[in-house]
């Protein structure tokens, strides 16, 4: 590790420390490749000297690693869209088989996973992922997928073993799987439900894990995950009231999945949010509701994802994300124009949408 002037700064060179501002904002993180948008960056706003690692890397090499978010559009959209579909379609025909006896998930499900997650999780680039994949029928078949892909990715990111990544990523899509057996007109009621609605609507979880323990051949662990992925941090989830570290890990997991999609996509009964809304959300549950350790990695992940990205604030004004405070990673430093709003101290404007 050496320190060196920006001005010196070559593509190819790895950070070897997160470059911080004098006010404590993360501006770029630790691991990154250096692009000549980075230096562009760098000298704009004025920093002179970094750390890198004394070995570059060349163009043949550069991969993306976890603390490197990925901008831009994926390769492939057209490739990515007909994975994701197809993998929804046997979603649906799952949940249309279950209605009417037992479904060979096992079977329907052997390999429908991969080929999204091998892009996914190898680029890192899954917020850029789920917002290209498009699927205009059932919620419930989309957020299904979307759950599996997130839950693979914050696996990936607490440093799982590839075999619970990827029983992750099926846990995750099965989480709502219990919901084919839930009369209709409560999943697309567009009101509040009643106590009595509600009570049976939360009974998709045990219905889940019933399912899948006669579907046989899934290992305990994604069953487990998805009974339980309803519980919470401070035991006022369902359908047990289990507690802590008590609720297994790929419950806890998928929780946090769960809720941030929900959060970020359309529903019947609720508009979406964008995600720095939903990032405040599920900040405020982590001191009771979900696990505080895997949402504050969570958190850092895809707030590192939106540096760079152009975003529509709640003045109407558009700007773009320049880089984030490491105490309120939800309120970062947006230029707009030749000025710079910092929403850490600018609490009344908000980040309406990811544009």
């Amino acid at each position: 590790m050496q320190l060196m002037a920006v001005e010196e700064l070559r593509e190819g060179m790895v950070l070897a420390q997160d470059v911080v501002s004098d006010a404590f904002v993360n501006i770029v993180t630790e691991s990154t490749i250096v692009t000549q948008d980075i230096i562009n960056k760098l000298e704009k706003l004025d920093i002179e000297f970094v750390y890198v690692h004394s070995e570059m890397v060349t163009p043949e090499e550069t991969t993306f690693s976890d603390s490197e978010p990925v901008f831009g559009s994926l390769a492939d959209t057209e490739a990515l869209n007909y994975n994701f579909n197809k993998t929804v379609n046997k979603i649906k025909s799952i949940f249309n088989d279950l209605k009417f006896g037992v479904a060979d998930i096992k079977a329907e499900m052997d390999g429908a996973m991969e080929p999204l997650l091998d892009g996914i999780l190898d680029n890192n680039n899954i917020l850029s992922s789920l917002r290209v994949m498009k699927y205009d029928d059932d919620y419930t078949l989309k957020h299904s997928v979307n759950v599996g892909l997130l839950s693979a990715m914050i696996g990936k990111w607490l440093g799982l073993s590839p075999t619970q990544v990827n029983e992750l990523s099926m846990a995750g899509t099965m989480h709502d799987i219990g919901k084919s057996k839930i009369p209709r007109y409560i999943l697309n009621k567009p009101g509040e439900l009643s106590a009595q609605e509600f009570g049976i609507a939360q009974q998709h979880a045990v219905y889940g894990y019933e399912i899948l323990k006669e579907s046989q051949g899934f290992p305990e662990s994604i069953c487990e995950g998805v009974l339980y992925h309803h519980e919470r941090f401070n035991g006022s989830g369902y359908p047990q009231g289990v507690k802590g570290k008590n609720i297994p890990l790929y419950a806890r997991i998928i929780a946090i999945a769960d809720v941030f999609d929900a959060l970020t996509h359309d529903k019947v009964y609720q508009g979406k949010i964008s995600p720095f809304v939903a990032a405040e959300i599920i900040k405020s549950m982590s001191f009771d509701e979900l696990d505080p350790e895997i949402t504050n990695l969570f958190l850092k992940k895809i707030a590192e994802f939106y540096v760079g990205n152009k975003v529509l604030l709640s003045t109407g004004e558009e700007g773009e994300v320049i880089y984030l405070n490491k105490f309120s990673l939800t309120k970062p430093l947006v230029q707009v124009g030749s000025k710079f709003i910092d929403l850490s101290m600018k609490t009344e404007i908000k980040i309406k949408e990811v544009l």
